[in-house]
């Protein structure tokens, strides 16, 4: 059974993601505790108009195009379906799902994104007990830079 999945969308202003992104992207594929199912690079030209950009140095294992997945769920699934699916009875997820935003919302012109579809497989073992035990998600959140530096676990200089 698949862990709990995870869409991520990363901005940056040019045409080309930065090398040092690119560089960790590539880090993540080989990373046995999250899994990348697929990744799409795409760009939102200054007339708004959207163009998917390939990657081949950034294609998941087994896969041979990248962002079929993504372009799946994007295009077909129906945003709130596939993200906010009912957690009723403690079955099918562990981290409650949110709507997924539309890209030509998300993104100023003229900018790029690459967009990840995540496997945490960390978190199987988690779900299954949360699942078989009857307990349910009741929020997840990302927490932010400013908060992480309000707690001292970063640095407020960087």
């Amino acid at each position: 059974m698949i862990g709990p999945v995870q869409m991520l969308m990363i901005g940056f202003k040019s045409d080309q993601i930065p090398p040092e992104v690119r560089k960790e992207l590539k880090d993540l594929l080989a990373n046995d505790q999250i899994r990348v199912l697929d990744v799409l690079t795409i760009l939102k030209h200054r007339n708004r108009t959207i163009e998917q950009q390939p990657s081949p140095d950034l294609l998941p294992l087994n896969s041979t195009h990248s962002g079929d997945l993504l372009g799946r769920l994007l295009r077909e699934s129906g945003s709130s379906a596939v993200m906010g699916e009912s957690t009723s009875g403690g079955r099918g997820y562990l981290f409650k799902g949110d709507d997924i935003p539309q890209l030509r919302d998300s993104m100023p012109a003229g900018t790029g994104a690459v967009v990840l579809l995540l496997e945490h497989s960390w978190a199987k073992p988690l779900r299954d007990a949360v699942v078989s035990s009857g307990a349910f998600p009741v929020r997840d959140a990302w927490v932010g830079r400013t908060a992480l530096q309000q707690l001292d676990l970063i640095d407020s200089t960087r």
